[in-house]
């Protein structure tokens, strides 16, 4: 079964009610739907995940649900985690995870557009598609939100698509903004903006790098076993962690979850669970050093 918003917030519910997580929306959706962000730990420095900016890479929101949930269940219990004391490292730091930025986008690609929706008509004519299930990237607007950033935007696309349409101007976008107002709001340290598919990790962006930007992709590259690389193309601008590069000078970093073609299966998240959970502890080790 793909995982959508429904799915989603089911997840998020059971969380609530057995452990000490918050939860709060850090803004809506272009169909108004709440985007949710968890929090856990009060320490100093701050990290975020972000999943799904796009429709069909529904597979990085299970992926950070689970993460969510082991970690809070060691926490509760008082448990080790891959040889990590997640208690004690979240007192040095706060872990915001935002697991679907994109929610309209996911349930768009996962159930289409029912013929009732207001916006089926609307994309049906921007677009000039008529199924959307399989292809759809983009938010309910048709524009794709990793491109929508502040970071070296320009039109990629110059009409509303299933991918690559950056939106009229940056931060058009309620997604790009839930996001950016989140990332001022709670001045946070590092981001991990968690995509598919490739098993990449890109720490740069325009030739700017934050100090430890690389040595910390190295680290991380160790422990998941995935590659180093640099964007190239369309894939080199526009982004989350652009823009948090190019706006703060901090280490961003954009991993490429797994490999295939998207969507990736929900049956592949055991596979590649392990490598970014030991990838994202290695990020939240390093970001307790600074």
């Amino acid at each position: 079964m793909c995982y959508d918003y429904a799915r989603m917030l089911r997840d998020i519910n059971a969380l609530e009610k057995k452990y000490d997580i918050c939860v709060f929306s850090t803004g809506k959706s272009v169909m108004e739907k709440d985007i949710p962000c968890l929090r856990l730990g009060g320490g100093q420095k701050k990290l975020l995940l972000i999943g799904a900016h796009h429709g069909l890479e529904y597979l990085t929101s299970e992926f950070l649900m689970k993460l969510a949930r082991n970690f809070a269940r060691s926490l509760g219990a008082g448990l080790s985690y891959f040889g990590r004391d997640i208690g004690a490292m979240l007192n040095k730091l706060t872990l915001y995870i935002i697991p679907m930025l994109n929610p309209d986008g996911v349930d768009i690609a996962v159930h289409g557009l029912d013929i009732t929706n207001p916006y089926h008509r609307r994309l049906i004519s921007d677009v000039g598609i008529h199924s959307f299930t399989g292809v759809w990237q983009a938010n309910a607007a048709g524009v794709d939100i990793n491109h929508n950033y502040d970071a070296g935007w320009k039109m990629v696309t110059e009409r509303p698509s299933p991918s690559k349409y950056g939106g009229p101007c940056p931060e058009s976008e309620p997604e790009t903004r839930a996001a950016v107002k989140l990332i001022r709001a709670k001045d946070i340290d590092m981001v991990l903006a968690f995509h598919s598919q490739g098993r990449e990790i890109y720490y740069d962006f325009d030739g700017m790098t934050a100090l430890r930007s690389e040595e910390i992709a190295r680290k991380m590259a160790k422990a998941s076993g995935y590659a180093l690389a640099s964007p190239t193309g369309t894939a080199s601008f526009g982004g989350c962690k652009d823009w948090f590069i190019k706006e703060f000078g901090r280490e961003g970093f954009t991993v490429e979850i797994g490999l295939g073609k998207n969507p990736l299966p929900s049956e592949m998240l055991d596979e590649i669970y392990d490598e970014n959970a030991r990838l994202t502890l290695t990020a939240m080790e390093e970001l307790i050093k600074k």
